[in-house]
């Protein structure tokens, strides 16, 4: 396959990968990283239709501005897998300006040769550097990153990424010599070395666009497989999320032996702030206290709507009277939580019941039905308060499963 058959290709493939990415990036608008990478990849086609037309257009038109939008594209595509691993903006301006300033100087540097004359084989040199440090930036967030779903389509990507570098560096390599740097600016691609250096990166960048429409895929159905587990109003845990969840978190306390505890909570006289603000104020009493409560839990624990008002908090890895220092946490939290509803604040309380899992025989219903004793206590003692199961309860309850296991033995 020669150059020209190969630049067809890619522009018909960027073309198509250009509007399968937005498309997809329109189906899920929370899905960031999709549209900093349908921005590369249009930014992209747009650069490789430029240097399609060389010959025809102006060198500025065919090769500056080209490697001008390639840098761009880059930029967008670090931001893109950024969005995918990390979540978060850039943490100051250092990088974007550093990369704009690059661009400056390369743009100078190539002015300065067709309006004056004044060549330099840093040209080259100065336009690849901020593409090897975002490939080499982007690398790095790669090999760092630790999520599962992630792990192969990040190594890939690294991979790629990886190669693009060498054949890159190669190039840069190429350009810094005498009689290469001047066979490519004077015959293009009559340069073997030039020629088959690039085809490859073509063939990098094919790759990467299916990379960009495997993670965007990967994201999509996580937000599908977390919508169908969460609660429609407050983003936490449904009871069918969490009956999976837990039984996860009790084989592995079983399996580890960790401790496990659950705390149920109980919004205080929850029917009278409906009655006083509307539903629309209890939903956004209901939603600020899941977000209050996810605040003070830690990856690994989960919160799970099990009622109107009711909820469910998962510990792994506490026992009791942690678990009861974070409820407390919480209901002092919630005391002073103030809920702005159509101009009026809404106050309340929490009440919570805690225990945690003793043995090998206590199963989750066994811990709940525990946790609710505990909080209709709590609720019966005056509300906003926290109950846990007490120590000496603990060692009956342990107490009264040897008696049944041995007698079980016996019989």
């Amino acid at each position: 396959m020669d150059y020209t058959t190969s630049h067809i290709f890619l522009v018909l493939s960027l073309g198509l990968f250009t509007v399968a990415l937005f498309s997809l990036s329109f189906v899920d608008r929370m899905v960031v990283g999709a549209r900093w990478l349908a921005g590369a990849t249009l930014i992209d086609l747009v650069k490789t239709v430029l240097q399609g037309m060389d010959g025809r257009l102006p060198r500025f038109a065919t090769v500056l501005i080209p490697n001008e939008l390639n840098i761009v594209a880059f930029f967008c595509m670090y931001m893109g897998f950024r969005w995918f691993i990390k979540r978060q903006r850039l943490n100051s301006w250092a990088m974007p300006a550093a990369i704009a300033l690059s661009m400056v100087v390369y743009a100078g540097l190539f002015l300065s040769a067709v309006l004056f004359g004044v060549r330099t084989r840093w040209s080259f040199a100065m336009m690849a550097a901020p593409v090897l440090f975002l490939c080499g930036a982007a690398m790095k967030m790669f090999i760092e990153q630790q999520e599962p779903r992630f792990r192969v389509p990040g190594t890939i990507a690294a991979a790629l990424l990886s190669v693009h570098i060498v054949l890159l560096s190669y190039r840069v390599g190429l350009s810094l010599t005498v009689e290469h740097g001047a066979r490519a600016r004077s015959t293009g691609w009559a340069d073997p070395q030039w020629m088959y250096s690039m085809l490859g990166i073509m063939v990098v960048g094919y790759c990467l666009l299916l990379v960009y429409v495997l993670f965007t895929a990967i994201e999509m159905y996580s937000h599908v497989a977390r919508s169908a587990g969460q609660d429609a109003l407050t983003g936490s845990m449904n009871r069918r999320a969490l009956l999976k969840h837990v039984a996860v978190e009790v084989e592995r306390s079983e399996r580890m032996g960790r401790p496990l505890a659950v705390i149920c909570l109980d919004l205080d006289h929850f029917k009278r702030v409906n009655d006083t603000y509307g539903h629309g104020g209890g939903d956004a009493v209901l939603c600020a206290f899941v977000s209050l409560v996810k605040e003070r839990l830690r990856g690994e624990d989960a919160v799970a709507r099990t009622g109107g008002e009711e909820f469910v908090v998962i510990l792994p890895g506490m026992n009791a009277a942690m678990a009861s220092s974070l409820a407390e946490r919480v209901r002092l939290d919630v005391v002073q939580m103030r809920v702005e509803y159509e101009g009026r604040l809404i106050s309340t309380t929490v009440s919570a019941g805690v225990t945690e899992r003793l043995g090998r025989d206590d199963c989750w219903a066994s811990m709940t039905k525990r946790a609710d004793r505990l909080l209709y206590q709590a609720k019966s003692s005056g509300r906003n308060c926290v109950v846990a199961e007490e120590p000496a309860a603990m060692l009956r309850f342990v107490a009264a499963r040897e008696c049944a296991d041995q007698r079980a033995t016996v019989g």
